[in-house]
């Protein structure tokens, strides 16, 4: 008597299991796909330090510091075909004109977030400058500089959720830039290129100034990297 009754609870639970997960399985397929976002996501690694001239500053265990261009700045401007370096052993001071990147016959130079002297130079950069958005964070640095008044300079920089908020407000300020540029062709009679439009929920698309002129590309660098945002 004791088996069977054992037994018949048994069935109970499996019937009650099968059904539980017939429905679960009837709910999932009835369900609506999930949303898959295309937008594209800026990069802020741990541990870096991002300048307002869009560089960011790496701190090396000697002492010595990594630059180089961040994630926002690589992702809007589309593929790079040249990168103009300093020499080494030039000695800068924040904000004075670190190197330039080349796209076709256009061009945007970027500022040094701190002070110092250039030990290094990526040489990699000058037979693959794509290596600077494959890797921005990595193997596309663009200098090293030893630096002179790091304590001071730092303090001008952001990292982790400060630079996080910061950025989300470079976006913005770069949509308005971009539509106010778009506009200003509309008015002008000339029609903007293909790539001069926005925007997937207000995110910046990828290589949206690739197909901008140069002098949308020369107030670029003065509203978002020239020496006013560098320092």
């Amino acid at each position: 008597m004791v088996a069977l009754f054992v037994v018949a609870t048994i069935i109970v639970f499996l019937s009650i299991d099968y059904f539980v997960q017939r429905a679960a399985k009837r709910k999932a397929a009835l369900a609506p796909a999930a949303r898959v976002s295309t937008k594209p996501r800026f990069i802020i690694p741990k541990g870096y330090f991002f300048g307002r001239g869009h560089t960011w500053v790496e701190l090396l265990p000697d002492g010595l510091t990594r630059v180089g261009l961040d994630d926002f700045v690589q992702k809007i401007l589309g593929p790079v075909s040249g990168v103009e370096l300093i020499p080494a052993n030039t000695v800068v001071q924040k904000g004075d004109k670190l190197f330039t990147l080349r796209q076709g016959g256009k061009e945007v130079s970027f500022r040094a977030p701190i002070s110092g002297r250039v030990v290094a130079i990526n040489d990699d950069l000058a037979h693959s400058p794509g290596v600077v958005r494959q890797e921005p964070y990595k193997g596309g640095w663009v200098l090293m500089i030893e630096p002179t008044n790091l304590a001071a300079d730092i303090k001008q920089l952001s990292i982790g959720n400060e630079a996080a908020l910061w950025l989300k407000e470079e976006i913005k300020r770069f949509r308005n830039f971009i539509t106010a540029q778009t506009e200003a062709l509309a008015s002008s009679g000339a029609t903007a290129p293909a790539g001069v439009t926005l925007m997937d929920g207000g995110t910046p698309v990828n290589d949206v100034m690739e197909h901008s002129s140069q002098e949308i590309w020369r107030r670029f660098e003065t509203d978002f990297l020239g020496s006013g945002n560098g320092k």
